[in-house]
């Protein structure tokens, strides 16, 4: 791991994890040494910082000229997590060529499958060359899955929409490059890994907001329910019944 990256590293930290609040699930699924791709879904121009931040370790990235355009913030910030860029003219041919190089290298390397953005945060089919290229190097895959970066940043600072990352365990190709029924079945099973972490993802948040909800729910049932034994001939309205929270 080089200095420049660790530096970058540690000036990001402060902004992802205090500022943004960004949650990390299952690092310990990302191999730290040794050539390595990790497919993500992808909605922000955040997601290749905010991965390889979660990754833990160097992590490289290809990206279109156009990102390097952003700001100089973003530029810098880009810069410094390995971001290469790459012409749009030839691009698919680009990716292969630099993936391989980085491969050979034993560097991580982050890529996103869909081959665009997905603004509204739903999955969108994966393209097969990740499994193509995952066969022809022998390298295995880690399936991610990045929740909420398409929510508007203030959301995230809140954390009304809570910026989190999931790492699956990493999956082994098998079968060879230039059989396509094989590579497009390995890239259908990094597919499906990533489309599980997001219902999985997705499965708590629904969870949590309905037990809230429930709870919520019960108190209101409660307090009715004690309002509804005050003796009106009383003049101290004395509760028969305890109020959660209240007079209980």
């Amino acid at each position: 791991m080089r200095t420049r990256w660790k530096f970058g590293w540690s000036i990001t930290y402060p902004v992802f994890r205090l500022l943004l609040g960004v949650k990390v699930h299952n690092w310990e699924n990302v191999p730290q040494k040794g050539p390595l791709l990790i497919a993500s879904n992808h909605m922000n121009f955040i997601d290749p910082p905010l991965v390889g931040h979660a990754a833990r370790r160097e992590c490289f990235y290809l990206a279109k000229e156009d990102l390097f355009k952003q700001s100089k913030f973003f530029t810098w910030l880009i810069s410094y997590f390995n971001a290469i860029p790459i012409k749009r003219k030839g691009f698919d041919v680009h990716i292969f060529k630099e993936t391989a190089k980085l491969l050979k290298k034993k560097q991580a390397v982050i890529l996103f499958p869909e081959g665009t953005r997905s603004l509204k945060g739903k999955l969108l089919p994966f393209k097969t060359g990740v499994g193509m290229i995952a066969m022809k190097y022998k390298t295995p895959v880690v399936p991610t899955y990045i929740r909420n970066s398409h929510r508007p940043p203030d959301e995230w600072i809140s954390r009304k929409s809570p910026l989190e990352v999931y790492f699956a365990p990493p999956l082994y190709p098998k079968g060879s490059s230039g059989n396509k029924a094989d590579y497009e079945a390995f890239t259908n099973l990094i597919e499906e890994k990533v489309r599980l972490l997001a219902e999985s993802a997705n499965s708590k948040e629904e969870k949590s907001k309905g037990s809230v909800g429930k709870n919520s729910k019960a108190v209101c049932n409660e307090t009715t329910a004690a309002i509804e034994y005050i003796n009106p001939l009383s003049k101290s309205f004395h509760l028969e019944r305890p109020i959660p929270g209240v007079n209980g």
